[in-house]
């Protein structure tokens, strides 16, 4: 219903934009300086980046995008890419509160893929580093389905993170941090011409760091190097090589503590009443999260003349990790999972984890005009092999602790079983068509087909058996006016595909592959000359071919779940004067294949962000920030557990003047404890207060 209601209130806006149109004439604007631009570049990208693999401005895409630039992550001090995303509409991002061990975050209530540089960056669990946000470019988001650009994909979008690379223009940064819980950050970011005509360029990005957490015991250490080149032998031609090196030194941090002590009073069970955010029940020397990464990205674009272009990407990635863990074990459910003394078992658990991964993605893109309008068809091909292992085991259990008062107990040697590997291998052709007239309307087409197969391999990219095998179509399509006052409607349909299931049914049936389909509705504004831009959407998105439990046939599923998101998002980035305004609002109606509220993803969810920079008088430098993230309550899971809403503040402040700037930033500024989600009996606690000092110098 809030959908119909709000979907009506959208038209009857668009309905009335012509007459807008009319009437309203603005001048134009001409911006002699770059406004958006910040210390460590554009504060607000108004482009779509490579995310849509077309690099149109966000106002002229009929989808809703989002667009983090370095400059936003560092002035918001984001330590991670869950952070820079918690000020954008449609995502919530840490839902499961301290954990170290991959970035999490929902899209429109669904898991998104993710991608780094364009081509796939995750399968499997716990088996790679999380990327560091300092040798990243921006992180880009596509909402809603998109499997016609990406192939195989979760229905809530696609997260895409960019390197830092020679391609770009840089100048030479170096850093130096320190900050709460013992942290001490050095990064460097260099670059320069390799020879006298400037055709070939390099690039350097390292961090070493050395912290601690907010969890005790723990640490988060990591050494990371990006070195690339870039060869321009003319204005056509680049060809970019990067190299990836990163091994973090960590701690999982996540407790999957009770939700009594967390949530609520532990009073009858434990020997307190609410345990400190700071709460490890693992064991001291035994739990650990120690990932490394090794990959070689090329980046090639080439013009052949007025109409023809050439883009390719291609990367080969190998990661490893070390996961030691001892959590709060999930027995003792009569008594809070607490034993009748108030003490708690532990589950100790060990896995050697391997991923790797081979994809190329390639595609010719056509520009030319037909029959009145501008026309741009652009086809592609993509090509996926992953292999990933986990050998795991289980430890016996070590006598129990106090969580409220924990006396370490030591740990047990743990036998890792050797098990069959899975790999998957995708393979896909696509073709976008984009026809524009007048520089007013826009008409968006896609078709993509892709096949995939998962199987078990005992360590090469090749399956030995295939466990499943799918082919799929998926469609997208969009259509845009642009009035001349910048005021643009639109209205977008994509579908999505993904290998969810692997099994069958009880007539030995395999199961389909799980859909998504996604309508949206919206409106986009940015006035001419300007970096004002505001955007609304209204959305229905639909996951199926869910598996259920067969009614008829215990112990087997059927595949005729549905899981819905209808909702609004509201996004506003403007400048008044020396003030910026960043907002964004979020509501979602969802539903899980049970008929539940999808698990934690709240209703309502609302960001803003001001930042003050004076540009004359005697604070000329200093730039002042104040941020405010509210996430409303949600439920985690069968409609068992809600979880309050919560309200965290925080606050920037820098002064800068020609080549340096000294930044204070503090996240949560009031050290609100609060809880991200509950869900099966246990709390996850999110982050407190954190400060970090920070200086930059350009050389």
């Amino acid at each position: 219903m809030i959908l119909r209601r709000t979907a009506a209130s959208a038209c009857a806006l668009l309905a009335a934009m012509p007459a807008l149109a009319e009437v309203v004439e603005l001048e134009q604007i001409n911006v002699n300086q770059h406004s958006g631009e910040g210390f460590f570049g554009e504060s607000i990208s108004l482009e779509t980046g490579t995310i849509a693999k077309t690099g149109d401005p966000i106002a002229e895409t009929p989808r809703s995008v989002t667009v983090v630039t370095a400059q936003e992550i560092a002035a918001r001090g984001a330590q991670n890419v869950e952070q820079a995303l918690q000020y954008s509409a449609g995502i919530v991002g840490g839902q499961w509160g301290l954990d170290n061990r991959a970035d999490w975050y929902l899209v429109r209530g669904f898991r998104a893929s993710t991608l780094h540089d364009g081509l796939p960056a995750r399968y499997g669990f716990y088996n790679d580093t999380k990327p560091e946000p300092f040798l990243l470019n921006s992180i880009e988001v596509l909402k809603g389905p998109a499997s016609g650009l990406y192939g195989s994909g979760s229905v809530g979008g696609v997260v895409n993170t960019t390197s830092k690379t020679a391609a770009q223009d840089s100048e030479n940064l170096l850093q130096l941090q320190v900050g709460s819980h013992d942290r001490t950050q050095v990064a460097t970011d260099v670059s320069g011409d390799l020879n006298e005509s400037g055709t070939l360029r390099y690039r350097f990005v390292g961090v070493l760091r050395d912290a601690e957490t907010q969890v005790d015991h723990s640490q988060d250490d990591v050494l990371a190097l990006a070195p690339s080149i870039t060869w321009r032998p003319n204005e056509d031609t680049e060809l970019t090589v990067l190299a990836n090196y990163q091994e973090n030194e960590g701690s999982p941090l996540i407790q999957f503590a009770s939700i009594y002590g967390t949530l609520l009073p532990a009073t009858g069970f434990g020997n307190g009443d609410f345990l400190p955010s700071s709460v490890f029940v693992g064991e001291p020397g035994f739990d650990r999260f120690d990932s490394e990464q090794r990959a070689i990205t090329a980046m090639f674009k080439h013009r052949f003349n007025t109409v023809w272009s050439l883009n390719a990407n291609a990367r080969y990635l190998d990661a490893e990790a070390l996961y030691q863990h001892a959590w709060w074990a999930f027995d003792n459910t009569g008594t809070g999972r607490y034993n009748p003394d108030g003490t708690i078992n532990r589950t100790f658990y060990r896995a050697e984890n391997r991923l790797k991964t081979w994809a190329i993605d390639a595609y010719a893109t056509a520009e030319y005009a037909f029959g009145g309008f501008d026309m741009r068809t652009f086809a592609g091909v993509s090509y996926t092999r992953g292999h990933y292992d986990s050998d795991t085991g289980y430890g016996a259990q070590v006598g129990p602790i106090d969580p409220f008062n924990p006396v370490y107990a030591g740990y047990p040697s743990i036998t890792v079983a050797d098990t069959t590997g899975t790999s998957i291998t995708e393979a896909g052709a696509y073709v976008q068509h984009r026809a524009s007239y007048d520089g007013r309307l826009f008409i968006d087409l896609g078709l993509r087909y892709g096949d995939i197969e998962t199987g078990a391999s005992n360590g090469s990219f090749g399956a030995t058996s295939i466990a499943a095998k799918d082919s799929e179509w998926t469609t997208n399509a969009a259509v845009m006016y642009r009035f001349g006052n910048g005021v643009a409607p639109y209205i977008s349909y994509s579908e999505s595909f993904r290998q969810d299931a692997i099994g069958t049914d009880v007539n030995g049936t395999p199961f389909e592959p799980t859909r998504g389909e996604q309508v949206e509705i919206g409106v986009k504004y940015q006035p001419l000359g300007t970096d004002t831009l505001l955007t609304a959407a209204v959305f229905d998105l639909a996951k199926s071919n869910l598996t259920v439990a067969d009614p008829g046939n215990p112990g087997f599923q059927v595949q005729t779940g549905e899981a819905t998101a209808k909702g609004l998002e509201l996004e506003a980035y403007h400048r008044f004067g020396d003030l910026t305004v960043d907002a964004a609002y979020t509501y979602l109606d969802t539903e899980d294949a049970e008929g539940d509220y999808i698990a934690q993803v709240p209703k309502n969810a609302a960001s803003l962000w001001l930042n003050y920079a004076p540009r004359q008088g005697q604070l000329q430098g200093w730039t002042f920030g104040a941020g405010v993230r509210y996430n409303g309550e949600a439920w985690g899971g069968s409609s068992t557990y809600l979880t309050p809403s919560y309200t965290l503040y925080d606050a920037a402040v820098s002064y800068g003047q020609d080549n340096w700037l000294v930044s204070l930033n503090v996240r949560n500024l009031s050290d609100e404890r609060y809880v991200t989600t509950c869900a099966g009996g246990a709390c996850y606690y999110g982050d407190g207060r954190n400060v970090a000092l920070t200086l930059s110098t350009k050389f």
